[in-house]
């Protein structure tokens, strides 16, 4: 139970207009997750409904202008189960450029993939490479082996402890935290990710705030 005055998190989520919770990963058969192979490298699959989801997102964001990105997080069980193991966000402003290279064309854009890409740097990608630790120009990093270590019972082949999901919340101008108050993206992530720290301290990924 959360005590008064401490806002639920997956209360918020559940709640939260146009959140969609979609299975995480494409599984051959219950628990085993579906692999590819992208040169010499074997890379974990999204499922069909993380992929469908994302792109609707982000198609349907770009072309509103009040739209700020996503907030997404990760997590075991579905909706009315949930329990919080990652939050993060995709803005749609880059660094240089008004839309951000993390989201740019996301039909094909499968190496970055709103930060769920193949591509080394990015989510399943660096995922996959704790996993299967294929050449590359760096070492598998060791928040990724975090990851690994936490979501699956089995590397090889890549067997999951329970079934993830991922939450997938649009973010516009004036929707409001768990707090009750309007604020931006980079704000609401940063409070979801405080509040799921006290509510999941025993399971959450996210570190030093980040």
């Amino acid at each position: 139970m959360t005590p008064a005055g401490i806002v639920d998190v997956t209360d918020w989520l559940r709640a939260a207009p146009a959140c969609q919770f979609v299975p995480l990963f494409s599984e051959v058969e219950p628990l085993q997750v579906r692999i590819k192979s992208s040169g010499a490298r074997r890379i974990l699959c999204r499922s069909g409904q993380m992929e469908a989801a994302m792109i609707d997102i982000v198609e349907a964001g770009l072309t509103r202008p009040d739209w700020e990105g996503l907030l997404y997080v990760m997590g075991w069980g579905p909706p009315d189960a949930f329990r919080v193991l990652y939050v993060g966000k995709a803005e749609r402003k880059g660094v240089k450029h008004p839309v951000s290279a993390n989201i740019a064309n996301i039909r094909s854009n499968l190496h970055k993939f709103a930060r769920w890409g193949d591509g080394i740097a990015y989510h399943m990608g660096d995922l996959s490479h704790a996993m299967f630790g294929f050449e590359s120009y760096k070492a598998p990093s060791p928040k990724y082996r975090r990851w690994a270590e936490t979501l699956f019972a089995c590397h090889d082949p890549p067997i999951l402890k329970e079934p993830v999901y991922l939450s997938l919340l649009p973010w516009y101008v004036g929707m409001k935290g768990p707090s009750g108050f309007a604020g931006a993206l980079a704000g609401v992530e940063k409070e979801v990710i405080a509040l799921a720290g006290w509510q999941f301290a025993d399971i959450i990924l996210n570190r030093d705030g980040v």
